[in-house]
């Protein structure tokens, strides 16, 4: 499969699982309100951030498919990328279970999974920016991308998951561990902006640094309200920039 069929491929899957998250919000919003209502406006305020993720990566790939056609280097990664950011908002689905009769979820896949999202996400951006660095060889980037991916999943998985409400030290370095890849991708596009000059990998500096940097606020600020919203609004000005895709696409 090459670079552009891989990238519709991706895309296609995003839709599917963009909408099927979608469903599962209406259903549990509709399950909670079975139950009399009262946990409706609780789940709302819980799964919001959420909510603006999944529109905020479905919007982009939509556009692209419809109105544009990408050639650029990294064009076959970002909708990896926007398809693991869409997937860590599995993480809401035991908060829609605890407001309805529906029954409980494994906390601890939900836990290692989210993790596995959250890591893989970024570490699919750093190489995303990479491909676009000047005598770099990218001809097995996606290999690379292959056995990065299951590194990240071998981490997750032995990474310690805590009981409800207890401190996990383990998270911590988890959470330090994501945000220095994070960095590092974002900041390869600053680099490349540097030495080429080119309006593009500036635009891609800000539009990547929104959405990761809100992305990151939302998944490891959600008990603190203004980290949460501040994320929220990063994440949607990110997403808004993406959108407006240039004739170049993403």
């Amino acid at each position: 499969m090459n670079a552009n069929k891989a990238s519709k491929a991706i895309s296609m899957i995003q839709i599917l699982v963009s909408s099927a998250l979608t469903i599962l919000i209406i259903a549990g919003l509709f399950l909670a309100y079975g139950t009399g209502g009262r946990y409706v406006g609780l789940l709302l305020s819980n799964i919001f951030p959420e909510m603006t993720i999944i529109l905020g990566t479905l919007i982009p790939v939509l556009i692209l498919r419809i109105k544009h056609r990408s050639q650029v280097a990294e064009g076959y990664l970002l909708p990896l990328f926007l398809l693991l950011v869409s997937l860590q908002t599995a993480r809401m689905l035991p908060v829609i279970v605890a407001y309805t009769p529906l029954t409980a979820l494994s906390m601890t896949w939900t836990t290692i999974l989210e993790r596995f999202f959250f890591m893989g996400s970024f570490t699919v951006l750093l190489y995303a920016a990479i491909q676009n660095m000047k005598n770099v060889n990218t001809s097995k980037t996606g290999l690379n991308v292959v056995f990065s991916l299951v590194a990240v999943f071998v981490i997750s998985y032995i990474t310690p998951v805590s009981g409800t409400g207890a401190v996990n030290y383990h998270e911590y370095v988890f959470n330090f561990l994501v945000f220095l890849i994070l960095m590092a991708g974002v900041t390869t596009y600053l680099v490349n902006f540097i030495s080429s000059r080119e309006s593009y990998h500036l635009k891609r500096f800000f539009t990547f640094f929104f959405i990761s940097i809100g992305d990151f606020m939302i998944i490891t600020g959600d008990q603190d309200f203004i980290v949460s919203c501040t994320g929220t609004c990063f994440f949607i000005i990110g997403a808004a920039m993406l959108s407006a895709v240039s004739p170049k696409g993403y």
